[in-house]
């Protein structure tokens, strides 16, 4: 009995697996990249988009491609099952899914990348750094028109890359290394791309709480290190010969890398937005246990930040200054006291004074 059920292994299956994986990335890029959109088309953040914006869609319109094309090329045509169980035909579907899977995959990461630093060049205006992100950039792209022309023409003919026929007599590039080179090149541009901002959030006249608070907003992406780790890990699996069997994780981790950078890179510009909803349905649940003694208060009131100053220390005459800022949801806005008298306010915002006599 156990001699059949070993006999009948590569009978497993894991397509219902696989399916699953490379669905739930789709509502989460397009539910992220929309919200972050509405929160930049709202008036109070001037109501337009920006390059690094139109970018992110790209991103996010190839990461859905790709996690389309696996659903369409990979389970129905043996991923997820042994060789064995694969007829040649499906095998030969899979791989030109996977080809066409991998075109996606380098656009998506390579889109991700663009919009940080493009949003980077646009919040940060230090020339020397601007430099920099400009030479990143010109990188990436050189980066992601080098992968298109391996894949272009890395197996003569192109039909190589799929066809077993066409793979016999074709001059094809090492697919494993190909694959190597890929990822390691990839990991390398995540770790420089989101560390650049560290060493100008660290140099802000800032408290030390708010320094550590956008460091870790920006650098968040650098989690999407640990995918490109783990996928290293997997790389060999592209030259298995039992490849619709081995390449399952490859390939999920293939599809949740593109989404995790596109999370981190939505994250610094909807953050706000997300905290003040979740403060306003804290304080409709606080004000809905205790209506009964609020006396018809509404129990939302409109988002405000302000910072009362006293200007002169009389007890019986006082001249009280209350500055009111009402930010966009975009376009942080940071209030430092500058000595005893004043405020130091940052771009982004609109000011209503009010000045009144107390005696």
């Amino acid at each position: 009995m156990a001699a059949a059920n070993e006999s009948r292994g590569y009978l497993a299956d894991r397509t219902a697996l696989v399916n699953t994986f490379y669905a739930v990335p789709i509502p989460l890029e397009v539910f992220s990249t929309a919200y972050r959109l509405w929160v930049k088309a709202k008036p109070s953040s001037q109501g337009h988009w920006a390059f690094d914006d139109y970018l992110m869609i790209w991103a996010t319109m190839a990461a859905v491609a790709e996690c389309i094309a696996g659903l369409v090329y990979g389970p129905p045509n043996g991923l997820g099952r042994h060789i064995q169980a694969v007829s040649a035909e499906d095998r030969q579907k899979y791989l030109m899914g996977d080809y066409i899977f991998s075109h996606f995959y380098d656009v998506a990461i390579a889109s991700t990348k663009l919009s940080i630093l493009a949003l980077y060049y646009r919040i940060f205006v230090a020339h020397r750094f601007r430099v920099v992100i400009i030479v990143t950039a010109v990188l990436v792209f050189m980066w992601l028109l080098a992968m298109e022309i391996v894949l272009g023409l890395g197996c003569r003919p192109v039909q190589g890359w799929w066809d077993v026929v066409a793979a016999a007599r074709a001059l094809c590039v090492d697919k494993v290394a190909f694959t190597y080179s890929t990822n390691i090149t990839n990991m390398v541009f995540d770790i420089w791309i989101f560390a650049m901002p560290i060493p100008i959030i660290l140099g802000l006249q800032a408290s030390t709480d708010k320094k550590i608070g956008l460091c870790f907003l920006f650098s968040a992406g650098l989690g999407t290190c640990a995918i490109s780790a783990a996928r290293l890990s997997v790389v060999v699996s592209a030259g298995s010969e039992d490849v619709t069997w081995q390449e399952v994780p490859l390939g999920i981790l293939s599809a949740w890398e593109p989404c995790g950078g596109i999370l981190c890179a939505n994250l610094p510009l909807v953050y706000r937005d997300m905290v003040r909803s979740f403060k306003q349905i804290g304080s409709t649940v606080k004000s809905s246990r205790s209506h009964t003694h609020d006396f018809g208060i509404p129990p939302i009131l409109p988002y405000h930040d302000w910072s009362r100053i006293t200007n002169s220390g009389s007890s019986h005459h006082r001249a009280i200054s209350k500055v009111t800022v009402t930010r966009g949801s975009m376009d942080p806005t940071e209030m430092d006291t500058a000595g005893c008298t004043g405020i130091k306010i940052k771009r982004g915002f609109k000011q209503e004074f009010h000045r009144e006599q107390l005696r």
